[in-house]
């Protein structure tokens, strides 16, 4: 009897608790969409820009995108990790308790990852869509010219299968987990790395790995309220495996920094890297509360209220982080590249604007000693140091001289090439060719960083 009433209690909260997700996502969609949306339809102008200061309204809005972000990553990473948790706890005498309070969860967990899937769909693609053409023509770009808005189409349909994947045996359950969380995969800044599969799987494994730490931290807090045995049983379980997915988790976030960052030195100049040290801190806290939970499994004893509820709180600091660096490039602010070198047979200038990732402007100066002739032609070679078999050689064009700083006994020579693609911040040789008259070639290097 009494089983039952904890039952009906927990089938009556349900709904309030989805109730409750639901009211708080749609007021931060209408805080951080609903201006835009009027804004597309000539109603009014934008709250904001990024990057312009627009004061409380700004911060307000900000703080509406980034909250639905981490709504959304909570619920979608503790409903996949839920899933997947189900193969860890086997049935039997010790895990059919667990396995019956986990699918009365796992019900509206789903129905609420639903909802967030279904707002932070609409949220994403309608700013997209704003910066295209607007209206029904720019949501329909979105959904059919970028890959982004086709991965989203296929996580709306995985979310919308989930809810009869929670009926479903345990490996169809983690089937269609590790399915949604391929799809968040392709979404993001591993998709537009140079190394791309190596970047796509190694986010698909640390989503993965992410949902099963942030399930069980969830299960953790929720057996702690509902019944205190089974949450001393749970942490036994949950503490071994949570090491084990820390680990791949550290492995795979340094591979992701490592094909995401031009180097070391952007985890402190950039505003992306800071925020993946201050993730690195939350997650050594998280280390720490779990080598206490995991002494206490070990002996026997039920875990402490106060760790639990400390690494429920760091899980939300991490989810929180998270949504924010996301969001922000990782590749730190960048000046325009100008090198000027002189030399006997020779004075030339390179310039590279912006020297950013995307289409640049490559300006090639050269002086020339006078009586050498004009030179024949002008090649340049941009070459990423990463992968110099990659290398980039727009055709330059011949313009007229354009520098007001004469060097006496030289005549100047200008060659230009418009939106040359170069892809991939960090350390690049730029290789300079130009051939005389008499069959003679004067090469130069010049290293440079793209993206700084």
């Amino acid at each position: 009897m009494l089983h039952d009433i904890k039952y009906v209690r927990k089938r009556r909260c349900a709904p309030v608790w989805i109730g409750g997700a639901a009211v708080a996502m749609l007021l931060f969609v209408g805080i951080s969409v609903l201006p835009d949306i009027a804004s597309a339809a000539g109603v009014a102008e934008p709250l904001h820009a990024h990057g312009e200061d627009g004061g409380a309204t700004y911060w307000i809005k900000e703080a509406a995108v980034y909250g639905l972000r981490a709504i959304y990553y909570a619920l979608l990473l503790a409903t996949t990790g839920m899933m997947l948790t189900f193969l860890a706890v086997a049935p039997g005498d010790r895990g059919d308790t667990q396995r019956e309070w986990m699918k009365k969860w796992l019900s509206p967990l789903s129905k609420a990852m639903l909802l967030a899937v279904l707002v932070h769909v609409f949220v994403q693609s309608n700013r997209i869509a704003i910066g295209l053409d607007g209206g029904l023509s720019g949501w329909l770009r979105v959904f059919t010219e970028t890959s982004s808005g086709q991965a989203w189409l296929v996580l709306l349909a995985l979310a919308i299968l989930g809810q009869t994947a929670t009926r479903l045996p345990d490996v169809w359950k983690a089937a269609w987990a590790l399915l949604l969380l391929a799809a968040e995969s392709f979404v993001g800044h591993p998709a537009g790395a140079d190394e791309l599969m190596l970047a796509v799987l190694s986010d698909f494994v640390h989503l993965a790995c992410s949902s099963v730490w942030v399930a069980g931290v969830v299960l953790l807090l929720l057996f702690w309220k509902a019944d205190r045995k089974e949450a001393g049983r749970f942490a036994e379980t949950f503490s071994a495996l949570a090491w084990l997915m820390i680990v791949i988790l550290a492995i795979t976030g340094a591979t992701m920094a490592w094909l995401l960052l031009p180097d070391w030195t952007a985890l402190w100049r950039g505003s992306w890297g800071r925020w993946l040290l201050a993730k690195s801190a939350l997650v050594l806290l998280v280390v720490a509360i779990g080598f206490a939970l995991r002494r206490r499994a070990r002996r026997g004893e039920l875990p402490r209220s106060a760790l639990l509820k400390l690494d429920g709180a760091a899980m939300a600091a991490i989810l929180i982080v998270v949504a924010v660096f996301t969001t922000i490039s990782p590749a730190p602010p960048n000046d325009p590249f100008n090198y000027h070198r002189m030399g006997s047979d020779m004075h030339f200038t390179l310039r590279i604007e912006p020297n950013a990732s995307g289409p640049n402007d490559v300006e090639l100066q050269v002086w020339l000693p006078d009586g050498k002739g004009e030179p024949v032609d002008a090649a340049i070679a941009l070459m990423p140091d990463k992968t110099a078999g990659n290398a980039v050689r727009p055709v330059l064009a011949r313009r007229p001289a354009g520098s007001d700083i004469p060097f006496p006994g030289f005549i100047e020579y200008r060659y230009v090439v418009k939106d040359a693609e170069l892809t991939g911040a960090g350390s690049w040789t730029a290789r300079l060719a130009v051939r005389l008259a008499d069959g003679t070639e004067l090469v130069r290097e010049v290293s440079f960083k793209l993206g700084y």
